[in-house]
């Protein structure tokens, strides 16, 4: 698949299909920065906790960072197949799903930002309280 091409986008071979030698893009930051954040458009909330939001600092966020390496190692699967449907299904199962999460600001990994400041976010690890030895024997 070949990505949106704009006036004054750097050499256009990104877009170039996948093929056996390797990824479109070779890192999930150059997916994200290069493709996702192209393609998408959404309404984000200048809020903290209200509407959508994307954190400026996104990659400071490990969740955000597993789901979003998730979305692209699927993306540049569908995106390499010969299968008609790959990335339509990949919208539908992957990308639709994963971005309701991802964008939450009530609920999602980055519900403490707004679309200009970072906050760091707790694991949920910090909540918890380890079980006790033989809990699970």
């Amino acid at each position: 698949m070949t990505g949106p091409q704009h006036p004054g986008d750097e050499a256009n071979d990104r877009d170039a299909p996948a093929t056996a030698s390797g990824p479109v893009y070779p890192t999930v930051e150059q997916w994200c920065t290069r493709w996702l954040f192209v393609v998408f458009a959404r309404k984000l909330s200048s809020t903290a906790g209200r509407g959508q939001v994307l954190c400026p600092q996104w990659w400071d966020h490990p969740e955000v960072v597993v789901r979003f390496t998730s979305l692209w190692t699927a993306w540049e699967k569908a995106s390499a197949s010969e299968d008609g449907d790959a990335l339509s299904g990949w919208f539908t199962h992957h990308a639709d799903p994963q971005l309701r999460t991802l964008l939450d600001a009530e609920h999602g990994p980055m519900h403490q930002c707004d679309r200009e400041h970072h906050k760091t976010t707790r694991p949920l690890a910090r909540y918890v309280l380890d079980p006790p030895p033989g809990w699970f024997d």
